[in-house]
């Protein structure tokens, strides 16, 4: 479960109130934002904001920081904290986990004239300078393009293509108002002079 933004993390917080309220549960919003972010092993919700974009990955020791803080900090015994966080994370699953997108956009592998490049906060990046343990679509990664090239009449001169793997369209509003302002200031495409030179 991706959260890219402020405004998403109040999102989340908003569905999980009204999943405990559907459980009889009745939390304040401060104290909700309180309880999910230290069940993701933030110290507090400012933490959780500090250390935006995050990926969470819900687990065993989630579920159980989750449980502990309903019972010590809200007298909750009723609520099933594995069943509540998957239902939270369904509901905020983003169309390109469903797409899958990580074995279309991060490739181990490229063939000797292809390349991907990945539109982030700092410009356009080739696959070959990605840390994909840390970069995500929808997360920290804002468009994904692939190019193919080819010699043209020499060794020296290459012809080739691009089109777009991912794009922000498909993620939320602040996203891709993100990616709009990122390539107004980097371009639509990395530049064509590096994206069909020759690979070194």
């Amino acid at each position: 479960m991706k959260i890219s933004s402020k405004r998403e993390f109040h999102a989340v917080v908003g569905s999980l109130r009204s999943l405990l309220a559907d459980d009889g549960v009745s939390i304040k919003t401060t104290r909700t934002q309180e309880l999910l972010s230290q069940s993701l092993g933030y110290k507090s919700a400012n933490g959780l904001l500090a250390s935006l974009p995050v990926d969470i990955e819900l687990n065993d020791a989630v579920f159980r920081n989750f449980d502990d803080r309903l019972r010590s900090n809200h007298a909750v015994l009723s609520v099933d904290a594995a069943s509540l966080l998957r239902s939270l994370e369904a509901a905020h699953r983003s169309y390109s986990t469903v797409w899958n997108s990580d074995s279309r956009c991060y490739p181990q592998k490229l063939s000797k004239n292809e390349n991907y490049w990945y539109l982030t906060e700092h410009g356009w990046i080739p696959w070959s300078q990605m840390d994909f343990a840390k970069m995500r679509v929808e997360l920290n990664i804002y468009k994904v393009v692939q190019s193919h090239f080819a010699p043209f009449l020499d060794d020296d001169s290459f012809t080739g293509s691009v089109w777009p793997i991912w794009t922000a369209d498909i993620a939320s509003d602040d996203f891709e108002s993100q990616a709009t302002k990122l390539e107004k200031d980097f371009g639509e495409m990395p530049d064509k002079a590096q994206m069909f030179s020759r690979l070194k």
